[in-house]
């Protein structure tokens, strides 16, 4: 094996398995996706999506088949929720590398690679019970055999409807349209729009693959709910979240560029370099131009979104990695002609923002002000930052890269296995755990409308929801031991219950809510 392909698949495992089992499934998309793969688990139903026994139409169901497979080897555990997601960041890296370095060349691999491991944002996501690893991945492979089917043909091109069909179970219809509005954006940009170039696809036995793969589970999944899933997932989770804005996570002119800038630092500071250089080398690297019309359009499709959210342009990272990994590559190999200091500045700037904006993040939220010294782990940023300025100065271009790399991904290190876990163990989930197993866990646990997701999972087990004051009134009225979840905002209606005793009430981490527990 090639010695950098090895220190990558070290690196990968090192990083994207880092403390994985370590913290608790908490985060609102990670308990309710994992909470789904249990429950189907448990029902062994392989076809219908369940949170808490009500029907979840947000994502098809590939990870949740995946999660599912782990937890019968590994038991309903945080690590097996999210060890096939870690194992999509593991193979994304060696994908990347094989195949850029056939398309491109081998240090351009290798850097590409290296801007991805250096990325928290990225390493965040594949540690994560949540379908969009199994994106970034899926639609990687695809794209990546598009370009390979319009150049060169041949019969890996299959290997592009195998990785849409399984995205299309992962996401839906992002998986199809992507690919199309890249591929013809390409054709268009290097004047290939012809017959000769579609045939080359091989469309007819493509559709029949992608069909044979992509649609039992939605048609089954359809007649189990009499469409009420399709029209859930296609409308409210494609259509709403596109044209509305839904759960307030709204956007801002050209957001999904500013994320992307974001999730790739530090080396994301050279993209307008990067890009120019990809520009230039176009057509004597035609991969160059595809990723950057993949960056684009992924990145501009998200822009008219009015329901915008980090993971949601996650799918163009590879891509952009692969445009700042040639030029990585490039001045690494000579000293670049153009001034860079002011790309280093900024660098450097972003390096000391990032500890002194997690200070004052932790600082202000009440529960982890104690934790707020944690921030000064990220220290290393700057000191990484400094450091590859000093080794740029002096020449050692290829040095400089390793420092800037290699103080990243010390920071991620320490992020899941020291501050994390501390910023975990102060989730209402977390704390009021070991109340509820030790003193009520023989209670009949029941929820009044709204509650933390987070104890479906660990609780193992669903609740019945009650909507109404009366309704939980007879409940209480025929029932000796009830535990209530709810949240702080119902607390007047249960006001007029005078047999409910608060036992615990903590805030909900970086939300706006706050978890109320209640028992007769």
């Amino acid at each position: 094996m090639n010695y950098r392909l090895l220190l990558l698949l070290v690196v990968s495992v090192l990083i994207y398995y880092a403390n994985l089992g370590g913290t608790s499934i908490y985060i609102l998309d990670e308990a309710k996706n994992a909470g789904c793969a249990m429950e189907m688990a448990q029902r062994n139903d392989w076809v219908v999506p369940t949170f808490n026994d009500q029907l979840r139409t947000d994502k098809p169901a590939l990870h949740y088949f995946f999660m599912i497979a782990a937890y019968q080897v590994f038991g309903v555990t945080p690590f097996a929720a999210r060890l096939f997601s870690a194992l999509g960041g593991v193979l994304l890296i060696l994908f990347l590398y094989v195949h850029v370095k056939k398309i491109i060349d081998e240090g351009t691999a290798f850097f590409s690679c290296l801007v991805l491991l250096s990325s928290i944002q990225l390493a965040v996501q594949f540690h994560l019970a949540v379908p969009d690893p199994y994106l970034i991945l899926l639609l990687t492979i695809c794209l990546v055999f598009v370009y390979k089917g319009l150049c060169h043909s041949g019969q890996s091109i299959y290997w592009m409807y195998v990785a849409a069909a399984l995205a299309f179970m992962t996401k839906g219809l992002i998986a199809v349209v992507f690919p199309a509005i890249i591929a013809f954006a390409f054709l268009i940009f290097t004047r290939q729009l012809n017959w000769k170039s579609i045939l080359r696809l091989r469309l007819g036995y493509g559709i029949i693959l992608f069909s044979v793969i992509a649609l039992p589970w939605y048609i089954a999944v359809g007649h189990a709910t009499n469409g009420a899933w399709l029209h859930g997932f296609f409308i409210e989770h494609n259509l709403d979240r596109y044209t509305s804005t839904m759960e307030g996570h709204r956007g801002f002119p050209l957001a999904p560029f500013a994320i992307l800038i974001g999730a790739l630092l530090p080396f994301s500071v050279f993209s307008i370099q990067a890009v120019a250089l990809a520009i230039r080398k176009r057509s004597e690297y035609p991969f160059l131009l595809f990723c950057l019309l993949a960056v684009v359009s992924i990145g501009g499709f998200f822009t008219f979104s009015k329901t915008i959210l980090p993971s949601y342009p996650a799918p163009a990272l590879p891509f952009l990695a692969v445009l700042l990994g040639y030029y990585i590559n490039q001045f690494t190999q000579q000293q670049p002609t153009q001034r860079l200091h002011f790309s280093f500045a900024f660098n450097l700037l972003l390096c000391v923002a990032v500890p002194v904006a997690i200070y004052f993040a932790l600082h202000h939220e009440k529960e982890l002000s104690t934790l707020r010294h944690f921030a000064w782990l990220f220290m290393v940023l700057p000191l990484g930052s400094i450091t590859g300025w000093y080794l740029f100065i002096k020449k050692r271009n290829t040095d400089f890269v390793y420092a800037w790399s290699g103080s990243w991904i010390l920071a991620i290190v320490l992020f899941f296995y020291v501050a994390y876990p501390q910023v975990d163990r102060k989730n209402p989930v977390a704390e009021s755990m070991p109340l509820i197993t030790s003193t009520y866990a023989d209670y009949t646990m029941v929820v009044y409308k709204q509650f933390n997701p987070a104890y479906v999972f660990r609780l193992r087990k669903t609740m019945k929801v009650i909507d109404s004051p009366e309704e939980l009134a007879t409940v209480l009225a025929n029932t000796n031991n009830v535990l209530l979840f709810t949240r702080t905002k119902y607390a007047e209606e249960l006001q007029s219950i005078p047999s409910l005793k608060v036992i615990y009430q903590g805030r909900d981490l970086f939300e706006g809510s706050e978890t109320l527990l209640l028992a007769n």
